[in-house]
């Protein structure tokens, strides 16, 4: 078992460079930079002007439990492990227990991070930095450590006690977390302790002789992927991810407004096509949701401007592979349409998409009365719609027709 782990562990390593390599790229890494750079300015500013005010506990071990609840277990399991090692199901926890201490990685360096960025808070809570900040780091790297077993002992149900529950364990996080910024964060470190060290030793019975599931074990792996992927395919392709078809009935009236005809025939399919398919109406609209929401935490005018490009490249990007998707459809092929009103179609399509988008963007500064920072992110949104529409759209249409 220890070998099939690394088998797994360098292929998904390989796999998940290849895509990394696509994603930070200059640009992205420098537009990186540039955020977090804006984002600390900003972090600073807010901190100066923060005084030990009731709801500052609860909020900060609100913020700790949230990031407490990020990072699933990676099983790196497939589909054919149900059927082949079936017989070595009673093996296979060792299997998992390499899986589990991989899976530490990642959060635990988010924790650190996340534990150094609260340390100016410390004083706002009358607490030492000193004597407060190796407790906390401490506490929420045992509480990840007890979320990860109860995730893997979530598929060993025939043994697992009611108290072995993943949302209780977070619930009980938040509630020490609070006590701790309020008195002191060893009392957070204290109950992360108890917890832990009573789960390592509960451990061996309760996986003694004890029955792992294995469809939920693969499933669940498989929606963890399908996460990471849907990720990388907002800045390539990624292939074999797409989605389903959903008729939503709300939305008929505004497919109702491109009309029937010869002349309209790819911005009927292409309007339907984007309402209906999960993979890119769903993204579309939590990609704007999520950047209102952030625009409008903000505001600094440059920063909300950078924030509204950004969100509006990355959604008309998302929305690129849309134009493929009745390739293999043999009708369109058959039926007598004009060659350049596919491209056309599309184009408008997608400009009309990227401006809804600038002004919801925009319209988040608003929400906040930012209206400088609003006006910025119109003007930036636009900007970029128009250059992804009609700049960089038929590049990469003439980059698809040349292959």
């Amino acid at each position: 078992m220890k070998r099939l782990w690394r088998q797994r562990l360098k292929q998904h390593a390989k796999g998940q460079f290849k895509y990394l390599q696509l994603v930070f790229n200059d640009h992205f890494v420098l537009v990186l930079v540039i955020l977090l750079g804006a984002l600390l300015y900003g972090y600073s500013q807010v901190v100066k002007t923060l005084t030990a005010s009731w709801w500052l506990a609860p909020a900060m071990a609100l913020v700790f439990s949230v990031l407490l609840a990020l990072g699933r277990l990676a099983t790196l399991t497939e589909p054919a492990d149900a059927t082949f090692l079936l017989p070595k199901s009673a093996e296979f926890s060792q299997y998992l227990f390499k899986a589990r201490r991989y899976s530490l990685l990642l959060p635990c360096v988010v924790l650190i991070f996340a534990t150094i960025a609260a340390l100016p808070l410390l004083p706002v809570l009358k607490l030492s930095v000193l004597t407060a900040a190796l407790p906390l780091g401490v506490a929420l790297l045992l509480f990840k450590d007890s979320d990860l077993w109860l995730q893997l002992l979530a598929f060993y149900p025939q043994r697992v006690p009611r108290w072995c529950r993943r949302e209780l364990l977070l619930g009980v996080a938040f509630l020490a977390l609070w006590a701790g910024f309020w008195w002191h964060p060893a009392i957070a470190l204290a109950a992360a302790l108890v917890i832990d060290l009573s789960l390592r030793w509960r451990l061996g019975d309760l996986l003694a002789a004890a029955e792992l599931m294995w469809v939920p074990l693969i499933a669940a792996e498989s929606r963890r992927m399908g996460r990471i992927y849907r990720f990388y395919n907002l800045f390539t392709d990624v292939p074999g991810l797409g989605g389903g078809v959903k008729r939503r009935r709300y939305l008929d009236g505004l497919a109702k407004l491109v009309p029937r005809g010869l002349p309209h025939t790819w911005q009927w399919l292409f309007v339907r096509g984007f309402l209906r398919r999960t993979e890119f109406f769903g993204l579309y609209l939590r990609l704007v949701v999520i950047g209102a929401l952030v625009i409008a935490l903000v505001d600094q005018w440059w920063l909300v401007a950078l924030l509204a490009a950004l969100f509006t490249y990355m959604i008309g990007f998302q929305l690129l592979p849309l134009y493929q998707v009745y390739d293999e459809i043999v009708l369109t092929y058959l039926y007598p349409l004009p060659q350049p009103q596919k491209p056309q179609a599309f184009k408008h399509l997608l400009a009309v998409l990227l401006v809804i988008a600038a002004v919801v963007l925009a319209g988040g500064a608003v929400v906040s009365g930012h209206f400088l920072a609003a006006a910025g992110a119109l003007a930036a949104g636009l900007i970029v719609a128009v250059l992804v529409a009609w700049w960089y759209l038929p590049i990469r249409l003439a980059k698809l027709a040349a292959r």
